[in-house]
């Protein structure tokens, strides 16, 4: 694990090993309306641990008002596993979170349309699975937890599809013959209103022979406001160029940086960066992490502590 902060100064200049900007006074952005963001703390990553939740570094309380979703509806807290890439948006001190929306956030669902072990295809996307593959085959419906990677996903793991419709969810980008999500061309649904860069989750079927994904719902949010005014973020990603602009971005986010951070150090890097929200992502720490499921854990659950 590498972690640490460097000064304003070295941060803008591209100097040091590590880390980001120390916080500043970020300037409010327009860019709060436009990219959906609105909650207390958010929280995007992998659930690492219960008890409460353990997710993005955070230990997260759960109450009786907590709600639990996936793109399909609601859920229970009883529906979530370990390796679940949530979206959470919490309420407190940083000392105290507690969750007021759990979603768990599905980059894919969809049928397995080839590969085997931890390698497969699933709505036209490779995913790359750390961990078992649960006895999963070619021909089955599944629920994809992970994280993008540019045009792939990242998988910590497969569960049965609750629905007979697929899902894909993730940055809307500009792909050669129109608007694609992650990796795959998408249309219908109402995508045309989205912005570039901003966060989609798209229900639908996907279309093996063309190939493409025929959204007959789009919802353009990550964040609902169930927490009030988001403030502050906390991220575990892969950095990706930005397909709209200048710098990169965290794959699948939907939020940019603040535009002077230096974040060359990070690409092809898994890390999980937090920092305050200011209609961007005002990043001031960061931590590189393993890869292997296990020493990842063991690090997010002590900065948990």
């Amino acid at each position: 694990m590498r972690t640490g902060k460097l000064s304003r100064r070295a941060a803008l200049a591209g100097g040091g090993a590590t880390l980001l900007l120390p916080g500043l006074g970020w300037a409010q952005s327009t860019d709060r309306e436009m990219e959906g963001g609105i909650g207390g703390t958010g929280i995007v990553g992998v659930l690492t641990d219960f008890g409460s939740l353990i997710v993005g570094g955070q230990y997260v309380g759960t109450d009786a008002g907590t709600r639990y979703t996936d793109g399909f509806g609601a859920l229970q807290k009883s529906n979530l596993r370990i390796g679940d890439s949530l979206t959470v948006e919490a309420s407190g001190p940083q000392s105290d979170l507690v969750a007021r929306r759990v979603h768990v956030t599905h980059p894919l669902v969809g049928r397995i349309a080839s590969g085997s072990g931890q390698t497969f295809v699933v709505n036209g996307v490779s995913v790359t699975l750390n961990g078992s593959n649960g006895g999963f085959a070619v021909g089955d419906r599944v629920a994809v937890a992970g994280l993008w990677r540019g045009t792939r996903v990242i998988a910590s793991g497969l569960s049965p599809a609750r629905s007979n419709f697929d899902l894909v969810s993730g940055d809307v980008i500009r792909g050669p013959n129109g608007r694609q999500i992650g990796g795959i061309a998408t249309r219908g649904g109402g995508l045309h209103r989205a912005r570039i860069g901003s966060f989609v989750t798209a229900i639908g079927q996907f279309d093996q022979d063309r190939p493409r994904f025929d959204a007959q719902r789009v919802r353009i949010e990550r964040f609902t406001g169930a927490a009030g005014p988001l403030e502050r973020l906390a991220v575990e990603g892969y950095l990706e160029q930005s397909s709209d602009a200048p710098g990169y971005r965290v794959s699948g986010l939907g939020h940019s940086f603040e535009r002077n951070l230096q974040l060359a150090q990070y690409v092809n890097e898994r890390v999980l960066f937090t920092g305050g929200y200011t209609g961007r992502f005002a990043a001031n720490s960061a931590v590189i992490l393993p890869e292997s499921f296990a020493a990842r854990r063991r690090i997010l659950r002590d900065l948990s502590r």
